[in-house]
């Protein structure tokens, strides 16, 4: 961990608040020139990102893993060289579930790009469960849909579920072709609480995955389209020992 790790962070009360609250959050992620490229960067690497071979429909995905630390005024963030298999317990993914799944890294310059570390920074710092010393590990998935005619892309579980992580940030990095691909949230009473469209690189929103329920609608191609795609960056955030409830 290099002294370059650093990243001041501003105070963002309102995510925080939000978490607290409902359990989820849908600030705007602040974008400066940093984040701008970064987001460039993974919407060129979406096109190399190797297919998911543990799901039956057209998605790919890639892994990487980064270590980070609250400090006083910021976040200290690094890439880790950690290549531990993903798994899933069969209680949330009830169709892949229990299997340990490997995922080929991003390169090096763009998982751990000065704006990749800033996007993890960012949301960690507003987290109910960080204040100075609080340990993370961040899962960082990027995650491409595409659809043809007659072949919609679905998640894995389909229809409403649990991940299994702690806290997860999801972040729209390209969308094109396509229709569908809608976020709806629910309490744990699956009482609808929102329903939305990202369409704007970088959108992203933020849940407590103990708090909320989630599902994302099939992406499908619009009418007259022969191909369509919807790219995500996603950060599973893990506090240093905890452990999904099994």
């Amino acid at each position: 961990m290099g002294q370059d790790s650093f990243l001041p962070v501003a105070t963002n009360a309102k995510s925080r608040s939000d978490l607290v609250e409902r359990g989820f959050s849908r600030q705007p992620l602040r974008v400066d020139v940093d984040i701008a490229r970064s987001l460039e960067a993974l919407s060129h690497a979406a096109w190399s990102v190797p297919k998911d071979k543990y799901y039956e429909g057209d998605r790919y995905r890639s892994l990487n893993r980064v270590r980070a630390e609250i400090v006083e005024g910021g976040v200290k963030v690094w890439l880790s060289e950690e290549s531990t298999p993903y798994v899933q317990l069969k209680k949330y993914n009830t169709t892949i579930g229990g299997q340990p799944r490997e995922y080929a890294p991003l390169p090096t310059a763009i998982a751990g790009s000065i704006g990749v570390r800033k996007m993890i920074a960012h949301h960690l710092h507003y987290l109910p469960l960080s204040t100075v010393g609080t340990k993370y590990l961040v899962n960082v998935h990027l995650i491409r849909f595409t659809a043809a005619p007659g072949r919609p892309c679905d998640t894995s579980p389909p229809g409403l579920h649990k991940d299994g992580e702690k806290y997860i940030a999801t972040h729209l990095v390209g969308r094109c072709g396509a229709q569908g691909g809608e976020v709806v949230i629910t309490d744990n009473d699956k009482q609808e609480m929102d329903r939305f469209t990202m369409r704007e690189s970088g959108e992203c929103y933020v849940f407590d995955d103990d708090r909320i329920w989630h599902m994302l609608t099939p992406v499908a191609v619009l009418e007259g389209n022969q191909y369509a795609y919807r790219d995500t960056l996603a950060f599973d955030m893990l506090p240093e020992g905890w452990e999904p409830v099994k």
